[in-house]
């Protein structure tokens, strides 16, 4: 979803931004999440591509930023792909209402999970939008 809703609104601010997204863990070729393409679809954005990605399959050097949901996230960015922690940054961190820097997997979970993950999502991506200087 966070793929998705960066993408959105990166689109409604006329970003030229290159996005991707990709799991610590290797699920690809494995189907999309029904309930996440359902979530964005609820709320009028374009669901993510069809197949999940794996970090290891990204052009990590030319990445100047990595927004993750968890801290397990960020150290296994380090630890295993030699990211540097200065380019890592909780997503949960841009949260307005600071909700709390790790935003939970809603993998499993309700879609009224989903929709809050949803929105969380959102108001953190626009925080992140709003106040960093990496775009420009």
């Amino acid at each position: 979803m966070a793929h998705a809703i960066f993408v959105a609104e990166a689109t409604k601010r006329s970003l030229a931004v290159e996005v991707y997204s990709a799991g610590v863990f290797d699920f690809s070729g494995e189907l999309p999440l029904i309930e996440t393409s359902m979530t964005c679809r609820q709320f009028n954005t374009p669901p993510p591509k069809e197949t999940p990605t794996w970090v290891g399959q990204l052009p990590l050097d030319s990445i100047d930023r990595f927004l993750v949901m968890e801290q397990d996230h960020a150290d296994l960015l380090t630890s295993e792909f030699g990211v540097s922690t200065d380019r890592i940054s909780l997503l949960g961190t841009f949260d307005p209402q600071r909700r709390g820097a790790e935003i939970a997997d809603p993998f499993g979970h309700s879609s009224l999970v989903y929709e809050r993950s949803y929105k969380l999502i959102r108001d953190c991506i626009i925080g992140y939008l709003d106040t960093t200087d990496d775009l420009k």
